[in-house]
């Protein structure tokens, strides 16, 4: 069965990310306990430098085993395959919630255990959505409870975290427990040493250059469309309408992260040349732990917000765009894909639901800290729009595969709910986020080593989520006259995962790619089983957009272009929907797969990185392309004859 076969691969793929979970062996310490995660190798920018007190304060988070995950790919068809009966029949968060939560026997047997090693009632809470146990400890009895011994590590930056190096829990609750933080981590989640907290969370900075006057087009002007990015070229390359009519029900939401901030001004600038709306013209905001808005000029702070939201708004208008803000002015790069997901979904925050404290910003933070957001989390306080765009991603390889998989299934649950999610695929080939390839043990090679195994990004790699690759007309090409190719100004990430086993809806396109176009890497490259997921899904125009920004307009390039614009193409789609009496598109994938006549495909290109020229387009599906371009009026036709 596939299904079956999914699962096995997925097992198989966790041993490849070096956290290795439940080996029956008992530990010296404790006969009654098993090894459930043990790290193969410290990564190289790490050194343990001290034990850790035993005093020191730790709150444990226990991620218990969800039930029914086994029938993802069972629920999400029934939904979103265009061949099924119930295709669009969406679910409720409560049915959501339902299905997924812990069994009441794991609840109780994990709990039972806690109380049977002395801690108190107290200090254990569950989670709204039942599938997280927390205890509040230290770092002496959590080291006893888990038969492991926690040191302080560090880094050259002299970030510091407290970690282990394996950790037991009983033979008797093992299977219904997923994985417990803070364990075997420390990617991100960094502790500098003046006690502050400096988390890392990686984005896909999109390169610019500045645009001199006599290089800006014309409002409507296709004529210099290979060298600068337009709505208008859009429109034209991808068949999108103009003059669109707003639709009740209709919603499309992008999300940024602090420090990045839209600027109005500069939101003005661009509309009025490029965009045919009036000054003034802004998404709604949706603050979320903070919604801080810089207003440091500078692509550092702006670049990403105002080109998203340039593009996003322009192709849209005038129906509305939602702007979820994330994060406050406390330790830029705080907040995370958790934390925006805590919004939206009040089961799944760290006090009562699935935050990882490692890596998810915690609140409240200080409240004497100007620009601090001191309330306590915000779960559940907004809802999710019809269609969300994220440009923002990680290395696959930065995090435990339990950690991904667990963040994974949440846009899983979004898509059972009938919300489309997009994310960029990345800017950097077959290499990581920041160029860093991995040494046979999964750890990175240095940055400038240009060798190793290929780098996926996450949650590009995530088989419930839309991943958004880069493209380009060629040198001096011609709209309507040219073929697409690979952008080729930079290099659009993309490839196979290391964790996610193969969906269902790939299956023909990736075995036609390994029968017809095999790239020749062996397992020392990259996952080479076949049995794994492959990304992008689709390419779109990803050089040289024009955005404004402080008073003026730079070019932008990068995928996290690519991503909004196919947002608002999306998002089109679901208003041609909901006007024919039906409801949005949901979870894309099996449709795009099922009718790639909706693309044009590409053939020419590449993806290059780890000292290899990485992967070439060729006809049908590749990774470097996905399955193409998209075309707006036959995605339409697609989408309209569905129920």
């Amino acid at each position: 069965m596939i299904l079956a076969g999914l699962i096995r691969a997925f097992f198989t793929a966790l041993a490849l990310t070096g956290a290795t979970q439940g080996h029956p062996t008992s530990t010296p310490n404790n006969p009654l306990k098993v090894v459930h995660e043990r790290r193969d190798a410290v990564h190289r920018e790490w050194r343990l430098i001290a034990p850790a007190s035993a005093t020191a304060p730790l709150t444990l988070s226990i991620g218990l085993v969800q039930r029914n995950l086994e029938r993802a790919e069972e629920f999400m068809n029934a939904v979103s395959h265009p061949d099924s009966d119930q295709y669009g029949q969406y679910w409720t968060a409560q049915q959501v919630a339902d299905v997924f939560s812990a069994s009441d026997s794991a609840i109780a047997e994990t709990k039972a255990w806690l109380l049977s090693e002395g801690v108190d009632v107290a200090r254990i809470s569950t989670s709204a959505g039942r599938n997280w146990i927390k205890v509040v400890s230290t770092v002496g009895e959590a080291a006893s409870l888990l038969d492991t011994e926690y040191g302080v590590y560090e880094n050259d930056n002299g970030a510091r975290v407290v970690a282990c190096e394996s950790y037991s829990v009983p033979a008797a609750i093992k299977e219904h427990i997923d994985f417990i933080t803070p364990t075997i981590q420390f990617d991100s989640g960094l502790v500098s040493t003046s006690g502050s907290v400096k988390r890392r969370r990686d984005a896909f900075a999109p390169k610019s250059k500045k645009l001199p006057a006599h290089q800006h087009p014309g409002v409507d002007s296709l004529k210099n469309c290979s060298e600068i990015t337009t709505p208008a070229c859009l429109r034209a390359l991808y068949d999108i309408p103009a003059n669109v009519e707003p639709v009740a029900g209709n919603s499309y939401g992008i999300v940024e992260f602090a420090p990045q901030s839209y600027n109005q001004q500069d939101l003005d600038g661009f509309f009025s040349v490029y965009g045919h709306l009036p000054n003034g013209t802004s998404p709604i905001i949706n603050k979320i732990d903070g919604g801080f808005l810089s207003d440091e000029p500078g692509s550092g702070t702006r670049g990403e917000s105002n080109l998203d939201l340039c593009y996003a708004m322009a192709l849209t208008y005038p129906q509305n765009v939602t702007l979820y803000q994330v994060g406050d002015s406390v330790a830029w790069n705080t907040a995370t894909n958790n934390n925006f997901l805590d919004a939206i979904d009040g089961s799944y925050c760290t006090t009562s639901g699935g935050d990882d404290p490692l890596w998810d910003a915690t609140y409240p933070h200080d409240a004497s800290t100007p620009g601090a957001y001191a309330g306590p989390p915000q779960c559940g306080v907004y809802n999710a729009t019809n269609v969300l765009s994220i440009s923002y991603g990680r290395d696959e390889a930065a995090r435990p595969a339990s950690y991904n998989a667990r963040e994974c299934m949440e846009y899983m649950k979004l898509g059972l709910m009938g919300v489309s999610v997009l994310f960029s695929s990345g800017d950097s080939g077959v290499a990581g986020v920041t160029g860093h390839c991995l040494n046979p043990d999964g750890s990175y090679a240095p940055v400038w080593a240009d060798y190793g195994r290929f780098n996926p990004i996450f949650p590009g790699t995530c088989p419930w989520v839309t991943s958004v690759g880069g493209s380009a007309l060629p040198p001096n090409g011609t709209v309507g006259r040219d073929r697409e190719v690979v952008a080729y100004t930079f290099p659009p990430s993309g490839g196979f995962s290391n964790v996610f086993p193969r969906p269902a809806y790939q299956t023909a396109a990736l075995a036609s790619y390994y029968a017809r176009h095999d790239p020749g890497y062996n397992a020392s490259r990259y996952n080479d089983t076949q049995q794994v997921r492959g990304f992008p899904d689709l390419a779109l125009a990803a050089q040289d957009y024009v955005t404004g920004l402080d008073g003026g307009f730079q070019a932008f390039s990068g995928t996290s272009a690519s991503s909004p614009a196919f947002g608002a193409m999306v998002a089109l789609v679901n208003g041609e929907r909901i006007k024919a009496g039906k409801g949005p598109v949901g979870f894309l994938n099996p449709v795009l797969y099922a009718h790639p006549e909706m693309f044009a495909d590409v053939v020419e290109g590449s993806i290059s990185g780890c000292g290899t020229p990485g992967f070439s387009a060729v006809p049908g599906w590749d990774p470097a392309s996905g399955l193409g371009t998209p075309n707006f009026e036959r995605m339409r036709r697609v989408f309209l004859r569905l129920p």
